[in-house]
């Protein structure tokens, strides 16, 4: 009896209307009018299923499984590629400024990279910041846009990525991931997994450590990750601010501008990327070293060992030992700063390290941007546009940009250097 009731056979004194268990009104709801005559017949049928059991097939005893699953296997274990990912700020998917809008969007609503009050931060960006910059920042993206490849970050990561792939061979999966717009991390982490990638080495193409990039797209990959119900096995490449392999190779490049020692130049200024100076000195846990103690970016220590300031500081000397430059003959300043991540930045500023080389006399300077690895809109157009204007205006006669690293074949090589040294024994074997 209590098997017929389970299987919707009507119980003894019950309706048709209370058939399967539902009221007759619940089962219009949920299935449709149906006629009680074929509703009876589907019962009946259903009981007969039940009833008329299946042969019975005999099935192997746990310990014949068991035994069959101990032999040799055939084939060796599935083991996929190792994915390696470059990761970047990110770039606008094209000119229009509802895509810089996009962007701009994701880029600033970063908290590392504005972290201010939620509420504040809301009303800072879509009532100020997002209504007039990104038909600005649209227009400044097409001084430095390729008619044919587009973004310059964006292309040169291809590159270097193709050249990374081709130094490291087929057993490894080399990828572009940005941490704003497209080709996205998480995207790439998703092709991953469909590919029967779980091991992934991760690389944030930022030579020097601070919150708002390294930290943002350490916090990025780690939250994808977690999404995913069989995690990948992650390693990240830390900041190679003084890698060997780093310094020789923008040593190269510098060099065949500048000469051995400068000496085809007045100056050579070293421009990082600048933060708001509680973004260095948050990184200080014992609170008594940043800008507590005279000349604290003089070297790196443990307390500022994670100190934007103080690693540019370190890859700055470190440039200047290869080739030779005096000191006096090359300086070291920041630039790009945005008032609505904090008002006060990491001195000294690099615009106005322009007009003071020139007021003092310099009138060929060379610049190098060591803090990025890949032209993008910051050196092209702010030091290679608006900085020679800058420069020229103060009383300068020329201001030549250098290039960044980009896809520079020592530079791949070095890359791989840096992610070997970086990596687990037994990686890129």
């Amino acid at each position: 009896m209590a098997l017929a009731g389970f299987v919707g056979a009507p119980l003894a004194g019950s309706s048709a209307s209370t058939q399967r268990g539902f009221p007759h009104s619940g089962l219009r709801s949920i299935c449709g009018a149906r006629p009680a005559a074929a509703a009876a017949r589907a019962a009946a049928a259903r009981l007969r299923m039940v009833a008329e059991r299946p042969p019975a097939v005999s099935a192997p005893s746990p310990t014949v499984a068991a035994a069959a699953e101990l032999q040799e296997e055939r084939t060796a274990p599935f083991r996929g590629r190792t994915g390696v990912v470059l990761m970047n700020i990110g770039t606008p998917a094209s000119l229009s400024t509802e895509d810089v809008r996009e962007y701009l969007r994701q880029f600033l609503g970063d908290q590392r990279v504005v972290d201010l009050p939620p509420m504040l931060k809301w009303f800072v960006l879509n009532l100020f910041i997002l209504r007039t910059r990104p038909a600005e920042s649209a227009e400044a993206y097409s001084s430095v846009w390729d008619v044919e490849r587009g973004s310059p970050l964006l292309y040169h990561s291809e590159d270097l990525a193709e050249k990374v792939q081709a130094l490291l061979g087929d057993g490894f999966d080399v990828k572009l991931g940005m941490q704003y717009c497209e080709p996205n991390i998480a995207t790439v982490m998703a092709d991953y997994k469909q590919a029967g990638v779980d091991r992934v080495v991760v690389v944030p193409m930022y030579p020097q450590f601070a919150s708002s990039s390294t930290g943002a797209a350490v916090e990025l990959v780690y939250k994808v990750a977690a999404n995913v119900y069989s995690t990948p096995y992650l390693h990240v490449v830390p900041a190679f601010y003084d890698h060997p392999a780093y310094i020789k190779s923008y040593g190269s490049l510098v060099r065949d501008v500048i000469g051995q020692g400068c000496t085809k130049f007045d100056h050579l200024l070293m421009s990082f990327h600048g933060v708001p100076e509680k973004h260095c000195t948050q990184t200080d846990d014992t609170e008594m070293y940043c800008h507590k103690v005279e000349n604290c970016c003089s070297q790196v220590v443990l307390a500022n060992r994670n100190c934007y300031r103080a690693q540019s500081f370190a890859t700055a000397r470190r440039l200047a030992a290869d080739l030779d430059i005096p000191e006096g003959k090359y300086s070291i300043a920041f630039q790009s700063r945005l008032s609505a991540a904090g008002p006060e930045w990491i001195k000294p500023y690099t615009d106005l390290e322009f007009v003071r080389l020139a007021k003092e006399g310099v009138r060929k300077l060379a610049v190098v941007v060591p803090s990025f690895t890949v032209d993008c809109l910051e050196t092209l157009e702010e030091i290679g546009i608006r900085g020679v204007e800058e420069f020229t205006e103060a009383g300068g006669e020329e201001l030549t940009l250098i290039p960044c690293l980009n896809s520079d074949d020592q530079w791949a090589k070095g890359l791989v250097e840096i992610m070997k040294d970086s990596c687990p024994m037994g990686t890129f074997e």
